[in-house]
């Protein structure tokens, strides 16, 4: 077998100093001179060899950072990587975003090309810090670790060494469940998702743990994981409705996003159903278009903007004075419209 290589993880390590006093001191960022000494001791100790990457940094060339994202063509993503654009341009550095495919085969290439980026750092979220198991996803953050450092955006895995933000998503369901709960419904399903990624199962854990908990009825029998798009939204109303008598068909739906709900509301509609009237409807992502809708769409804002902006500033601070692991948990909001019948009224029980 081959010797592993050289890290700056390995480096950091021998000079009991962070990866990011590492990362600094090779790019020619600002360190101590005592640091600078330390770093520079523990490569000669450990025969290290600078990256590509590292040599383009000292040839000047490199004043950037990575945004690692899933799909841009979801507006959720769209809104993130709007704020970490500004957040970075503001302070003076470049972005780069790059997504990669996390699909089976994929893993190393797409592991390959992140790590090779002429970056500082790296801001993940989506596919990189959500598909596999927590031992995949920790092995996957664990390798970009130990050659940048890191901020991720998603459900937090112990033992990767970064900033981690995350929404609280167990309350984004209990805020639009309450809210149902309050209007009269009783009969309320979840649409949308994939047991593949860890944010939807966590929302969709928590549909099931707060419906138990008001005494509601949930069929976990008819499963309802189509996806995250309007075709998604489209499927799983059919297939609910189809499936169920005037008597027992849901009152409410909480769809895992805005598109899965505008795809829900087109087939309520194409079935003859009166939104809010028949059935009330709300989404997740606050999306540009969920005011444009008829009617205009409930849902809750998870600040994906806001995120983006501070994983930038997180990342920036890291590599100018050393960062922890911790975790930031952010609020969201329930924008309240007309599509989940509260100008109606309670719902007679």
């Amino acid at each position: 077998m081959e010797p592993k290589p050289i890290t700056i993880n390995d480096v950091a390590r021998e000079a009991g100093v962070s990866i990011a006093t590492v990362s600094r001191v090779l790019s020619g960022g600002s360190a101590s001179a005592a640091a600078r000494e330390k770093v520079a001791a523990a490569a000669r100790a450990l025969g290290y060899h600078k990256t590509p990457v590292e040599r383009r940094s000292d040839a000047g060339d490199e004043h950037a950072l990575a945004l690692v994202i899933s799909d841009l063509t979801n507006p959720y993503y769209s809104l993130l990587c709007a704020g970490a654009e500004q957040a970075a341009r503001l302070a003076g550095w470049s972005l780069i975003v790059c997504q990669p495919d996390f699909s089976p085969g994929t893993e190393h290439t797409s592991l390959s090309r992140i790590t090779a980026l002429p970056v500082a750092g790296a801001v993940l979220v989506g596919a990189a810090v959500e598909q596999g198991s927590v031992d995949e996803i920790r092995r996957r953050l664990g390798r970009i670790a130990q050659q940048m450092p890191i901020v991720t955006i998603g459900p937090r895995v112990e033992g990767v060494s970064c900033v981690n933000i995350t929404s609280d998503l167990s309350l984004s369901v209990r805020k639009s469940l309450a809210h149902l709960f309050t209007l009269g419904h009783r009969r309320i399903c979840f649409i949308g998702g994939t047991g593949a990624l860890r944010s939807p199962s966590a929302r969709r854990r928590a549909y099931y743990e707060e419906m138990d908990r008001l005494g509601l009825p949930t069929d976990r029998e008819l499963r309802t994981d189509a996806g995250f798009t309007p075709q998604a939204g489209e499927f799983c109303v059919n297939r609910l409705f189809s499936a169920a008598t005037a008597r027992n068909r849901p009152t409410a739906i909480i769809a895992i996003n805005d598109l899965v709900a505008l795809g829900a509301l087109r087939q309520l509609q194409r079935m003859g159903l009166r939104v809010p009237e028949d059935v009330a409807l709300i989404g997740c992502d606050n999306q540009f278009f969920t005011p444009y809708l008829t009617p205009a769409l409930t849902t809750v804002d998870l600040h994906p903007f806001d995120h983006g902006v501070t994983a930038i500033e997180e990342l920036i601070g890291t590599l100018k004075n050393g960062g922890g692991e911790y975790s930031q948990v952010r609020e969201c909001s329930l924008i309240v419209r007309e599509s989940c019948g509260a100008m109606l009224g309670v719902r007679a029980l």
